[in-house]
């Protein structure tokens, strides 16, 4: 499967070639990352094939399934974002830095699957949560919501029902 994301840049022209990928739950399913359940991807790419690297744009659009930090359900987060990587050409594996590798001489092809799980994983948010509707009100599982409401009142009463946080209390009732 992640053969599909194979580029064989050995003997192409020094010139832009352009490619087009796609993602689906089962690609992101393969790195196994529970913040990153699946999702929908289709990205352009465009090779710039230089005679000592390459330059890789990337175009992604698409959605990246999440799970709501709110409510626990998955949902769909709209994605459209670029990302360029510098590939160049050395003795052995290397990262410089977070856009520039290296590979070595005599390789033929670069697969970019796992560029591609990380620039998709490096856009998700911080603040993971629905959207909210055209009222502005969340679209978040509202039974789980409430389900999750009565939990933290049950647990604030009972807090109170052990002696010891009722002695503490008192304690700073008294000063």
């Amino acid at each position: 499967m992640l053969g599909d994301y194979n580029i064989p840049f050995y003997g192409l022209k020094e010139d832009i070639h352009k490619y087009n990928f796609e993602t689906d739950d089962q690609f992101f399913e393969f790195f196994d990352n529970p913040d990153l359940p699946g999702g929908e991807l289709k990205i352009d790419m465009n090779l710039n094939r230089k005679a000592s690297f390459l330059e890789l744009d990337f175009h992604f659009t698409g959605f990246l399934r999440l799970i709501c930090d709110r409510c626990l359900d998955i949902f769909e987060y709209s994605v459209d974002f670029e990302q360029k990587l510098f590939v160049r050409f050395g003795e052995e594996d290397e990262e410089q830095s977070d856009n520039v590798v290296v590979i070595p001489r005599d390789e033929t092809r670069l697969n970019i699957a796992q560029f591609i799980y990380e620039y998709a994983a490096l856009n998700i948010p911080v603040k993971k949560a629905h959207p909210e509707d055209e009222n502005f009100k969340s679209t978040c599982n509202q039974e789980m919501i409430k389900k999750l409401e009565q939990h933290q009142g049950a647990s604030d009463t009972e807090e109170f029902s052990d002696p010891r946080w009722q002695a503490l209390k008192n304690l700073k009732n008294n000063n």
